[in-house]
């Protein structure tokens, strides 16, 4: 296993593939939404929360994290794994030293991420609180954000995963493709 960067739209499957990664190479996993949570609570005065358009703030600092612990540790292979990266910002700050995987859902109607949302949503997830009208407009924006993952990671010949339908198929497919 190499050091990846996963990313793409909510829910796409990147802690599923991150986990399953981890569990068969025995990588560490870099979550970047523990990042997040973690100055949102001790370092408020940063700005950087959940959910706030923090793709410019907080990829600078994971980079920096991930260049001082391939120094330190050139033997040790991770996952760093998040939403709150953006395209642009993964492929200027990460190429260079990680291979980057991008996953979306840009072919379900938003009515179906609602559905999957919430067959596999978990009693700490913060879309537990929302309403099926507030989570159908969430998933509105994440199918459109699927969309243009999808086009843009092919004008920049990255690797992007439809994980619209057999999304557990398609894990398992890159985890072959990776072992």
């Amino acid at each position: 296993m190499k050091k990846i960067l996963i990313l793409g739209a909510a829910r796409s499957g990147k802690s599923t593939l991150a986990n399953m990664m981890a569990e068969k190479s025995g990588c560490s996993i870099i979550s970047v939404d523990a990042f997040i949570s973690a100055f949102q609570e001790n370092y408020p005065e940063t700005g950087i929360r959940h959910f706030r358009g923090n793709n410019h703030v907080i990829a600078p600092f994971i980079a920096s994290y991930v260049n001082a612990l391939s120094y330190n540790h050139p033997e040790l292979n991770f996952v760093v794994e998040g939403s709150q990266i953006n395209l642009d910002d993964a492929i200027e700050l990460f190429s260079a030293k990680l291979d980057i995987i991008v996953l979306g859902y840009p072919r379900l109607t938003a009515q179906e991420v609602v559905s999957n949302v919430r067959k596999y949503q978990k009693p700490f997830d913060y879309t537990v609180a929302l309403s099926d009208k507030e989570l159908f407009d969430i998933a509105s924006r994440h199918i459109e954000y699927s969309q243009f993952l999808e086009k843009e990671c092919k004008k920049s010949n990255l690797a992007f995963y439809d994980t619209s339908n057999h999304r557990d198929e398609i894990l398992n497919k890159i985890i072959r493709n990776l072992t």
